[in-house]
C-alpha cells in the first residue's frame, strides 16, 4: 500500500511540474500580443469599392506603468466587410480579433443597403459576440469613431455608455444587439430598429449649443481647450424587410421603450393648470396585444406609480407634508402625455406602412387562425384601445 501511495504522489508531482512547464513555455493557442490587436468597435460605411470598415482597437504593449495600452484606428476597403477587414490585416500586420468587439456602427451610407447584407459577416463569424450593440449614425461611421470624448477615453466606450442598460431602463434609448436585430427582423413583422447616434462638439474646435458663452462673446470653455465630443442616442433608426424606413424622434423612442417593457424609472414632463411638472414613473408595467373582435384591435395597457421630481411653482420645502401625493389633474396630464407619445409612434408606423411595433408577429403568435385574413392590411385595419392608469406613489 505504501508503495502504491508513493507512486500516486510521484505521479501528481510530475503532473504539476509538466503543467508549470507548459504554462511558462506555451501560449495554448493564443496569438502573440505583438501580432494582434483587440478590436473594441467596428464602423461600416459603403464606399465606391464596396465597403469601408474602420476598426478601433486597443493594442497591447509591454506594461510600463500608465499608458501601457495604446489605441489605434485603422480603415480597410473591400467588396465585402470580410475583405475590408482582411485589408486591415494586410496594411498593419495586425490581425483584427473581433472576440471583444462590443459595438458595430453603421454609417449613413448604409441606409441604401439591406441591413442584413451589411451585417452578414458579423453573423457568420463565430468569434463575434451576438451581444455586441448595434447603432447607426449620420455621416460616416469612420468620422464618428474618430471623435474624442471629453474624458479622453475611446469614442467607442463613450458611445456604449450612451447606449447603456441603465439608459434603456429609463426609456431614453432603444438599445439592441446583433441577436435581437436578427430576432426582430426574422419575425413575421420583418422589422427592427437600433439607436441613432448624434454627436455634439464643444471646446475650441468650434463652439456648439452645448457650450455656453461668456459676457465677452467668447466660449466659456477656454480658447486653448481641445474640442471634445458628447454622444447621445435618444433617437432611433427603424428598418423594415432589411430596408431603412426612417428615424423616430425622442418621444417616439420613449413610447417604443415603454411598450417593449423592462423600464425601471422613466421621467416625463407634463403641463397642468399652466404649470410644468417633471414626473418620475416607477413600477412600470406594460402590455400590448392584438385581439380579433369585430375587427383587429391593438389593446395597450400601461400602469405606473408617479412622484413629482420638480415643479415650476411648488418647491417641496414650501409645501405641506402631503407634497409626495400628486394631484389627480397632474396624473391625468401625465396619462395623456403617455397616450400622445404612443399614438404618435403608432401613427408613424401606419403612415409609413412599416410594422416595427411587431403587430403582425403578435397576430401570428396569438391569433394564427386570423393571420391570413388580416395579414395583408393589418396596419390599415387596426383599431387602438388604450388602458393607461397612473397612480401617485405612496
Amino acid at each position: 500500500m505504501k508503495s502504491k501511495s508513493r507512486v500516486v504522489r510521484v505521479f501528481y508531482i510530475v503532473l504539476v511540474l509538466a503543467m508549470l512547464f507548459l504554462f511558462f513555455t506555451n501560449d495554448f493557442g493564443l496569438v502573440d500580443i505583438h501580432k494582434s490587436s483587440i478590436v473594441m468597435a467596428v464602423g461600416v460605411d459603403v464606399s465606391e469599392s464596396g465597403y469601408s470598415v474602420t476598426a478601433q482597437a486597443a493594442v497591447p504593449t509591454p506594461s510600463q506603468g500608465e499608458g501601457s495600452t495604446a489605441y489605434t484606428q485603422v480603415t480597410g476597403e473591400g467588396a465585402t466587410v470580410a475583405e475590408a477587414l482582411n485589408d486591415i490585416n494586410v496594411q498593419t500586420g495586425f490581425y483584427p480579433k473581433l472576440i471583444f468587439c462590443n459595438l458595430v456602427i453603421l454609417g449613413e451610407s448604409c441606409k441604401e443597403q439591406d441591413i442584413f447584407t451589411v451585417l452578414d459577416y458579423f453573423y457568420r463569424n463565430r468569434y463575434v459576440p451576438l451581444t455586441a450593440l448595434v447603432c447607426m449614425c449620420g455621416g460616416d461611421a469612420k468620422e464618428l469613431l474618430g471623435q474624442k470624448p471629453a474624458d479622453g477615453d475611446m469614442s467607442s466606450m463613450a458611445i456604449q455608455r450612451a447606449m447603456s442598460s441603465e439608459l434603456k431602463k429609463s426609456a431614453n434609448v432603444a438599445s439592441v444587439n446583433l441577436k435581437q436585430i436578427a430576432q426582430y427582423g426574422g419575425s413575421k413583422s420583418a422589422s427592427t430598429f437600433m439607436p441613432f447616434v448624434t454627436c455634439v462638439q464643444s471646446g475650441s474646435g468650434g463652439t456648439t449649443a452645448a457650450a455656453a458663452s461668456d459676457s465677452s462673446g467668447g466660449s466659456s470653455q477656454g480658447g486653448g481647450e481641445e474640442a471634445s465630443a458628447q454622444f447621445t442616442c435618444a433617437m432611433t433608426a427603424v428598418f423594415s424587410e432589411g430596408k431603412f424606413a426612417g428615424i423616430l424622434d425622442e418621444e417616439q423612442t420613449f413610447a417604443l421603450d415603454i411598450l417593449r417593457g423592462g423600464i425601471r424609472l422613466a421621467v416625463v414632463n407634463a403641463a397642468y393648470d399652466g404649470v410644468n411638472y417633471t414626473v418620475g414613473l416607477k413600477n412600470n408595467r406594460s402590455l400590448y396585444k392584438v385581439k380579433i373582435k369585430d375587427g383587429a384591435v391593438l389593446k395597450i395597457k400601461y400602469r405606473a406609480r408617479a412622484n413629482v421630481q420638480a415643479s415650476e411653482n411648488n418647491p417641496a420645502l414650501q409645501s405641506n407634508a402631503d407634497t409626495h401625493i400628486i394631484k389627480e389633474g397632474v396624473l391625468s396630464a401625465v396619462e395623456e402625455e403617455i397616450k400622445n407619445r404612443i399614438t404618435s409612434l403608432i401613427e408613424y408606423s401606419i403612415q409609413s406602412g412599416r410594422d416595427f411595433l411587431g403587430i403582425k408577429h403578435l397576430l401570428y403568435a396569438y391569433n394564427k387562425k386570423h393571420y391570413a385574413e388580416y395579414n395583408q392590411d393589418i396596419l390599415g385595419a387596426i383599431n387602438v384601445d388604450f388602458d393607461i392608469k397612473i397612480k401617485s406613489a405612496r
